[in-house]
């Protein structure tokens, strides 16, 4: 399961190794690695595109678009490779639509993103996969200058949540950083659970019972500025039902189940290899190394007999978190021994194709009225021997939160002037309503809109 970084750094490297090519394969008249023009070149294959860029973003906001392949600082422990034309023209109309646009409107002007906004924006097409943990670099601040992004190259401009997982809950995440650089948030904020932090293995938590400690992201949980950031971007970009979801998994408490656990059952039933095949159809989202419940019931028999089925699985995948219908029997010693491997079953057909994602609370809920409630099935907080408001855990993370919330929106209005529900509300707009057609029309009538001027 891959765990995603958002950070600062003191430099981002370019680092790869280039295969030789013959003489008589067919190379794409556009390089990559063209030096930038101190004057525009009405002959270049990418000339209307640059004078876009430098219309839109050098001429007024004094910031550099950089979608080419530079000698800005190599780094051996990442091999990268450079954006695509065709992603980086869609990168750019939309980082201008979705970001600047929206703060100009917030703001009255650009000329708040003029001054406070970065010099550089840098992007990438490739991941940066950190050797050590494992973890994958979305993005990187440095010092308030230069945010660079990563995995242009995967750019969907038709999916507004992958869109806001890869590259503009990054933006919104390190332009924070950038603003409580320059004016310090309240360190009120810190102390509010600072007894969690997990700077060394946030990326093992799970983001149910993350949330369920009053974060809104494992990556949250590492550290107070982390968690600063993680709050403001992830309150401006999740929609209504998405932030809806993160106070819901709050609520609850939950139990996490290693799958080593699964790995064996699966083995005893079908036999070695058989975990590790399944694994690699790339169905992650059931075989995900350890799983969240927050509901388990008896099934006839089983309360005796000292087992529980656990329901209600939280999983994430590109950031989005959603909710299956995987249930899992364990008995009184942690194991999946049940003699007739129901649960297995259960199991298998989820990550064979046949589970159910829940993107909404609603949907979720429903569900668990028709297949447990209305059945007459009673459903129990997995965290807790006895029903418990808080699920178990004796937190309220939902409370937690949104207080965290409340000390952001508090802190945009008096250090910035900003409101940050109305900044929330216009960026749910516009990442609603996006025609990409229409935006990187504007490229293409760049030398129009100036004749007209």
């Amino acid at each position: 399961m891959k765990k995603y970084i958002i950070g600062s750094a003191v430099c981002l490297a370019l680092a790869g190794a280039f295969a030789s090519c013959s003489s008589d394969d067919d190379l794409d008249p556009v390089s990559i690695f063209q030096p930038d023009p101190d004057v525009l070149d009405p002959t270049s294959p990418t000339y209307k595109f640059d004078k876009w860029v430098k219309k839109n973003y050098l001429d007024e906001y004094n910031m550099t678009f950089t979608y080419r392949m530079k000698s800005l600082a190599t780094d051996p422990d990442y091999n990268l490779v450079p954006a695509s034309l065709d992603k980086s023209m869609q990168l750019a109309v939309l980082t201008k639509y979705l970001w600047y646009n929206v703060y100009d409107s917030i703001t009255g002007s650009p000329d708040f993103l003029r001054q406070y906004g970065p010099k550089m924006l840098h992007i990438i097409g490739s991941s940066a996969v950190n050797p050590s943990t494992g973890t994958e670099i979305l993005g990187l601040a440095e010092g308030g200058l230069k945010v660079s992004l990563f995995v242009v190259n995967n750019l969907d401009p038709e999916n507004p949540k992958k869109l806001n997982a890869l590259y503009f809950k990054t933006m919104h995440h390190e332009f924070s950083h950038i603003l409580h650089q320059t004016k310090t948030y309240p360190k009120s904020f810190d102390e509010i659970n600072a007894a969690n932090y997990e700077p060394n293995t946030w990326q093992e938590r799970l983001c149910g019972p993350t949330c369920s400690l009053g974060f809104t992201s494992p990556y949250a949980s590492g550290q107070a500025r982390e968690d600063f950031a993680e709050t403001c971007a992830n309150y401006i970009v999740r929609t209504p039902d998405e932030w809806e979801l993160t106070l819901w998994l709050a609520d609850r408490g939950w139990v996490e189940i290693e799958d080593g656990t699964v790995g064996n059952a699966l083995y005893k039933m079908w036999g070695n290899g058989v975990h590790k095949g399944l694994d690699a159809t790339g169905t992650e989202d059931a075989v995900m190394g350890k799983y969240g419940f927050c509901y388990y019931y008896y099934r006839p028999g089983d309360e005796e007999a000292g087992r529980k089925t656990y329901v209600g699985q939280v999983a994430e995948r590109d950031e989005v978190y959603y909710l299956t219908n995987l249930e899992l029997t364990i008995d009184a010693t942690g194991s999946c021994n049940n003699p007739d491997y129901e649960y297995v079953n259960d199991y298998f057909y989820h990550i064979a194709g046949g589970g159910k994602k829940f993107n909404t609370v609603a949907e979720f809920e429903n569900w668990l009225k028709t297949n447990y409630t209305d059945k007459g099935i009673k459903l129990h907080p997995a965290a807790a021997s006895v029903d418990t408001n808080d699920g178990g855990d004796n937190l309220d993370g939902r409370a937690i939160i949104l207080e965290k919330v409340s000390i952001a929106r508090q802190w945009f209005a008096s250090a910035w002037g900003i409101d940050m529900d109305a900044l929330r509300a216009l960026v749910q707009e516009r990442q609603s309503d996006i025609d990409i057609d229409e935006l990187l029309q504007q490229i293409e009538d760049i030398d129009k809109v100036e004749d007209a001027e």
